[in-house]
């Protein structure tokens, strides 16, 4: 089976949930980007509110600005039948208060990857580096990847060379489609990343 791989993206849907309020519940939110273990920074007991501004169509991933896995019991099924919780994925549990600050029933949890792979094929991929920095890539516009770089074990890993950019291989998405997951917005590896 020939494996394929794609980013996360923002879905841009007006009818959905967000949550936008990390950055003044969590300190150290920043950590959830890099895919640094952060149980010691999310407790079970940080209370997240969905945006008034946002829609009401509570979905399995959350939209978010943070670029962080807010998923559903659901989600969390798929990732643990196919072995990924643990040392792959740290789950981290919170309180997900609806827009009238009613604890929503469902156990939402933050899945924050902790594999990263140095995988970045940088001669295809279109990179923007920081200014003085030539060796340090702050954005990616097309991501071409180094397939033969990237262990057979990785499903849901993150970019080395940019840890906030998040691979997901085709079976793993396959997965989450078959079992009809909502808010999943992807982008394929190879291709312009839209702004």
């Amino acid at each position: 089976m020939t494996l394929s791989y794609y980013t996360f993206k923002n879905p841009h849907d007006t009818r959905m949930v967000e949550i936008v309020d990390l950055p003044d519940k969590v300190e150290r939110y920043f950590y959830l980007r890099d895919g640094v273990p952060s149980a010691s920074y999310v407790p079970p007991t940080t209370e997240l509110t969905l945006n008034q501004q946002a829609g009401d169509f509570l979905t399995d991933f959350i939209a978010n600005p943070d670029r962080v896995l807010y998923v559903s019991p659901r989600v969390r099924e798929v990732l643990a039948s196919r072995g990924l919780i643990g040392e792959a994925v740290e789950l981290l549990p919170f309180v997900l208060l609806d827009k009238r600050g009613r604890r929503v029933p469902d156990a939402y949890v933050i899945a924050n990857p902790l594999m990263r792979v140095r995988c970045l094929d940088v001669e295809r991929s279109k990179v923007r580096r920081r200014t003085g920095r030539p060796g340090q890539i702050v954005e990616i516009k097309s991501l071409h990847l180094c397939d033969e770089a990237i262990p057979e074990d990785a499903q849901l890993f993150r970019l080395e060379e940019l840890p906030k950019l998040m691979v997901l291989r085709s079976d793993l998405l396959e997965a989450f489609q078959q079992a009809g997951l909502t808010g999943l917005a992807v982008h394929p590896t190879g291709t312009e990343i839209p702004g």
